[in-house]
């Protein structure tokens, strides 16, 4: 990031761009510890603006035309992806069993074993929100953390971590304890 200094009267200095820069990491920060429920002012600038449909004429009336925003393609998908596989899945209620117990390599796997033979890019940020949905609190940083120490369970890929047939013992190791 760029930052502007403009000499002011009496010696002062007025630096660009700071103030954004402060408030962007404030927000990340408060993002992170699940405190924020605002976006910066700058975010809110970059989304995307709504598209104008086309009025219809509709027996004889013309309709109003509304504004329609565009649908963003984000980790909603996967996180979709994973709970629809998740609903299909015949072990679902031992699965979120077991997640729940502290076992962050566990919680960490069961997203991966779950989306295992669907197309879907399951990163530590979905991992997080997968169990966000089920009432247990478990940040991303920790399921990126628990992945890349226990090496062996799961391999990146340039579609995001895929679960090795050694995670997949482990996760069915746990499902029948």
């Amino acid at each position: 990031m760029a930052f502007k200094a403009q000499q002011v009267k009496k010696g002062f200095f007025d630096i660009h761009g700071l103030e954004d820069f402060v408030e962007r990491k404030v927000h990340d920060v408060m993002q992170a510890l699940g405190l924020s429920g605002k976006t910066p002012a700058k975010a809110a600038k970059k989304a995307a603006p709504a598209k104008q449909v086309a009025a219809k004429t509709v027996a004889g009336r013309t309709a109003t035309a509304k504004k329609v925003a565009p649908v963003k393609a984000d980790s909603g998908d996967a996180l979709g992806t994973v709970l629809t596989a998740l609903d299909g899945n015949s072990k679902k209620a031992s699965l979120i069993k077991a997640g729940k117990q502290k076992d962050q390599l566990l919680r960490s796997l069961i997203p991966l074993y779950i989306a295992r033979n669907v197309n879907a890019e399951v990163s530590s940020g979905v991992t997080s929100k997968f169990w966000a949905k089920f009432g247990v609190k478990y940040a991303a940083p920790n399921a990126a953390k628990a992945l890349r120490e226990h090496g062996g369970y799961s391999k990146r890929t340039k579609n995001g971590n895929q679960i090795t047939p050694n995670g997949v013992k482990y996760v069915e190791s746990a499902l029948k304890a």
